[in-house]
């Protein structure tokens, strides 16, 4: 029988098995309890033996029109690492006067003592609510008395007052799920769209029901899936929500009998345009008069424009601090936030503008989605939580944010690197500007090693920073001791130990860091008698490719396009000759994507590496993945080959 159909059969018993699942809740069986393993990944931690989700609209006289949602969730804990999952977080958005709600809890655990069904109540004491946010409470269900094999089920209701806004339907999890059943139940009185994102096929249907209660249909839209993978988090993802399989449903229109039609469409004209007019952001950017003395002093003599950006992006740091809250418009007003000296990153970013303007700069608001609110594909207002600022020379942007220290011009915080965002021009139109880097950011470093007789290296290193890896370098160092950061070197490279350190320009930005120190390495080397081997690179080596998976579905984000550079000369003791060496190897990837150039030579007794890994691109579409895997593989296989000495 082929591969394939073993698998079809496979899925077609488990897809039959989960039919004839009783998932009543409370209904758990000791088959549920038995299994040792999911049976189609059992690398799973855990698993939803059934994800249950029912949302739709009630009407009251008493407080008008609200969406409900039914939540009923039953896990399976076949390991120790899945017991995160016995923490279930509510998030319930609030506003002025009006907050969502959660009612109707109910939870047990159930595990098999001496061969019998245990089930413990989720208590009052395993919910704890609490205000997270200005905008949002959260409650959080603990389950109790969890062990390896247990099976946690849970059911609550939450009653939103917000019913225009739906939250998205997850179709994917961390972990694998049996069952998944959906609905979204919406009156005839209401027009919406329905988007679908990720890599499943979900095949909903739709019926039309009639809702007794209002005396109009419904228009139902249904979902019955069985054997949903887990979503993986690989290396190089910016954020992996982009790609979990799930549905938006966007209100476009409510018009109930006798009344006017309110519209919620949105096109991305109407996005900009509203938050422009909002009066913490437009208005934002016409304050003057408080701030123009101060920069024409600090700008006073300096003639560069280069020099002027420098200073004017120094200046807006220095004035105001950021107090880690992220927004499109300001929390305090920019100029309470300049007096203060405290404020959100609209505060920080829409003063950064008008800072920029006044110094003779062609200067725009940028708003985004930050990497972890995820990339926004459909207009809509909760698509952005962030401004940044942009300078427009020509047809092309230099981007600035002046809520991080070390940020530069065009080297912009790891958060704000999220594909697009859109300059918002005075009128409140908008263009759509490509925040992905193009200027590389490099490392070069430098080993100059003396093999001893002893079989130890021993020499110094070198090395050069620049442009993000620059920022993020400073970020790290100034953020521990000197101490914890050499410790975390030594620990990075195991076996070296490192003296008389050294950095230079490492709380300027705009410059290039300069590290150097002498480094001692013992244990590189394998020594088999008359023949020694090691590893030209020693502790720089590529030793292991970050993609292992056959197959990847969505795109590689390296955030910033990069180059390491490694140049070694190993001076080789007089009583060993050379055997053998690696071959010299140069590849590429399709459209110069990739680079990787090793090249090894000899000159009297010295041995001279030089290696070069590259990429031009911040962002490789999945469809390069094969080669990508392919092009790591060498590397990694080169790295790996031996230097071979024999003694004379």
């Amino acid at each position: 029988m082929s591969q394939i159909k073993i698998v079809i059969l496979t899925t077609l018993f488990f897809s039959l098995l989960s039919n004839a699942q009783n998932y009543d809740f409370g209904k758990v069986s000791k088959e549920e309890l038995i299994e040792q393993s999911y049976p189609l990944d059992s690398s799973a931690v855990a698993a939803y033996l059934y994800k249950y989700r029912k949302s739709y609209y009630v009407y009251s006289q008493n407080s008008g029109l609200s969406l409900v949602t039914e939540i009923h969730e039953r896990i399976k804990v076949y390991d120790k690492a899945g017991f995160d999952h016995a923490t279930k977080i509510i998030n319930l958005s609030k506003g002025i006067g009006s907050a969502e709600v959660v009612s109707k809890i109910k939870g047990y655990t159930y595990s098999l003592v001496n061969g019998e069904i245990v089930e413990t109540k989720l208590e009052k004491d395993g919910i704890f609510k609490s205000e997270f946010s200005k905008g949002m409470n959260q409650v959080k269900l603990t389950m109790p008395k969890v062990k390896e094999g247990s099976v946690l089920e849970y059911r609550y209701k939450v009653i939103s007052p917000y019913y225009s806004s739906i939250d998205e339907f997850r179709f994917q999890e961390a972990i694998p799920i049996k069952r998944l059943k959906a609905s979204m139940a919406i009156f005839d009185y209401f027009r919406f769209n329905q988007r679908q994102k990720g890599f499943l096929p979900l095949n909903p249907k739709t019926d039309r029901v009639m809702n007794n209660q209002v005396g109009t249909y419904d228009v139902v839209t249904s979902y019955n899936l069985v054997n949903v993978p887990a979503l993986i988090d690989e290396s190089f993802v910016s954020n992996i929500d982009n790609y979990r399989s799930g549905v938006d449903f966007e209100i476009v229109s409510v018009q109930f009998p006798g009344e006017m039609s309110e519209n919620f469409a949105k096109s991305w004209e109407d996005v900009v345009a509203t938050i422009y007019k909002n009066t913490s952001f437009g208005n934002e950017l016409e304050k003057k008069n408080f701030f123009e003395d101060d920069l024409d002093n600090k700008l006073k003599g300096i003639a560069d424009k280069k020099q002027r950006l420098k200073e004017v992006l120094t200046f807006v740091k220095d004035k105001i601090k950021w107090n880690k809250n992220r927004g499109v418009t300001a929390e305090e007003g920019v100029k309470k936030a300049y007096k203060s000296g405290v404020g959100n990153s609209g505060d920080i970013n829409l003063f950064l503008v008008s800072c920029l303007k006044h110094a003779g700069f062609d200067a725009y608001p940028i708003i985004l989605s930050t990497r972890d609110h995820g990339v926004q594909l459909f207009p809509t207002l909760k698509g952005f939580n962030y401004v940044i600022a942009g300078i427009k020379d020509g047809e092309s942007y230099s981007f600035l944010d002046a809520t991080e220290k070390y940020s530069m011009v065009n080297v912009l915080p790891m958060r704000d690197l999220n594909w697009f965002g859109r300059a918002i021009n005075k009128d409140g139109t908008a263009v759509m500007v490509d925040l992905l880097p193009a200027k590389m950011s490099k490392e070069i470093t430098m080993l100059n090693l003396v093999l001893g007789d002893d079989l130890s290296f021993e020499g110094s290193v070198k090395q050069r920073y620049s442009d993000y890896y620059a920022m993020l370098l400073r970020d790290k160092y100034n953020a521990e001791t000197e101490v914890e950061y050499i410790q975390e070197l030594e620990d990075k490279y195991s076996g070296i130990e490192i003296s008389n350190f050294e950095i230079k320009e490492v709380t300027q930005p705009n410059k290039i860091i300069n590290q150097a120190y002498e480094i001692y390495l013992d244990e590189s080397i394998d020594d088999a008698g008359d023949k020694l081997y090691f590893s030209p690179l020693l502790h720089l080596s590529q030793d292991e490719s970050p993609f292992k998976s056959e197959i990847r579905e969505f795109p590689v984000d390296f955030g910033y396009p990069w180059e390491d550079s490694f140049i070694v000369n190993i001076t080789l003791p007089e009583n060993y000759t050379i055997a053998t060496l690696p071959e010299n190897k140069m590849i590429s990837l399709p459209n110069k994507l990739g680079f990787f150039n090793f090249q090894i030579s000899t000159l009297d007794n010295t041995l001279q590496i030089s290696s070069k890994i590259s990429f031009k691109k911040a962002l490789i579409s999945n469809d390069h993945y094969a080669q990508l895997k392919e092009f790591y593989c060498q590397i990694v296989e080169k790295h790996s080959e031996k230097v071979v000495l024999q003694r004379i």
